[in-house]
């Protein structure tokens, strides 16, 4: 043993627990993070032109959806989506220390598009793991912040580093995505329009007629032939008839919708919706770094959990 631990079998017992909860979450989040590090490493970007039907990597410049830009509610900053949290500083009931408790959580939800030179795709951020370059964080007074202070401002580190003043100090942390920006994407890609979408003529036309069956007078009043007040065979053919030809109708109004493409939530396990304005090499650098990271702790928690499970409680 390289520990010469002095602890009791409670002690020993519930540092055995923590290590191997330690061990588990850790091993957990590590190849969680090797998973989404292999996805990106592996999956080509494509082209939104020729992009396949199905789960693509895709990377373009922002253009704000139909609905214009957004404002961020905590500094007012137009962008196309942002996420922001709001804790509030809590004292312990001895008034020695304290934690950061949440106040407020938001994500925008509002689509935006990217384009790569080869067309547009709409992108439905919602459900996306995000990340983006501009993080901001800073300290207030009041549960909504005041100006945003500058990165370098002397009143932002010394607020950092005395914490908590009174009951009363707020922590406002801003994630945004701008207009212009370049973005990177993983997610389920799909085109709509374009006479890609073909209706089935005998459910459309079915559904048509059973509304102008809701509406009897107004049925009888325009397939009544004979003026008898009701619809004979003959007359509910020719019902049918002109129901296939309204279907065939709509068919032809799809055909005319310009091609869309979307991307979004695959809803698949295994295929994480990722979301960032970090280049693929930043990307994938930042999780060989984080994998690192979460082994080197499961490989910690499992040496410390082994010299206690080799230590004689005292």
């Amino acid at each position: 043993m390289l520990l010469d631990l002095d602890v009791d079998s409670q002690e020993r017992l519930f540092g055995l627990l923590f290590c191997v909860i330690g061990f588990l979450v850790c091993v957990f989040f590590g190849f969680r993070r090797f998973s989404h590090y292999r996805l990106i490493a592996d999956t080509p970007t494509a082209l939104i032109r020729s992009a396949p039907q199905g789960y693509v990597e895709i990377s373009g410049q922002v253009i704000a959806g139909e609905g214009g830009q957004l404002r961020s509610p905590l500094s007012g900053r137009p962008c196309v989506w942002y996420r922001i949290k709001i804790d509030r500083y809590q004292r312990n009931s001895n008034n020695k220390g304290g934690r950061w408790r949440s106040v407020r959580r938001e994500t925008s939800t509002q689509w935006f598009q990217i384009n790569d030179g080869t067309g547009t795709c709409l992108i439905d951020p919602e459900g996306a793991h995000a990340s983006t370059q501009h993080k901001k964080v800073w300290f207030g007074s009041s549960e909504m912040p005041g100006p945003v202070l500058s990165t370098t401002s002397f009143q932002q580190y010394s607020a950092k580093i005395v914490g908590s003043v009174g009951g009363g100090r707020y922590r406002y942390t801003e994630e945004l995505i701008f207009e212009h920006e370049r973005v990177f994407t993983l997610g389920a890609f799909r085109s709509v329009g374009g006479g890609r979408e073909r209706l089935d003529l005998k459910a459309a036309s079915t559904e048509i007629l059973r509304d102008w069956k809701a509406d009897q007078a107004a049925l009888i009043g325009r397939f009544d032939a004979d003026g008898d007040g009701k619809i004979d065979q003959q007359e509910w053919k020719e019902a049918r008839k002109e129901a296939i030809k309204q279907a065939k109708l709509q068919q032809r109004e799809m055909d005319k919708r310009p091609t869309l493409h979307v991307l979004g939530d695959p809803n698949e396990q295994g295929q994480p919706f990722l979301l960032t304005t970090h280049d693929e090499d930043g990307l994938l650098k930042r999780f060989r770094w984080q994998l690192g990271g979460f082994m080197a702790c499961a490989l910690l928690a499992f040496w410390i959990g082994l010299e206690l499970l080799l230590t004689t409680p005292v």
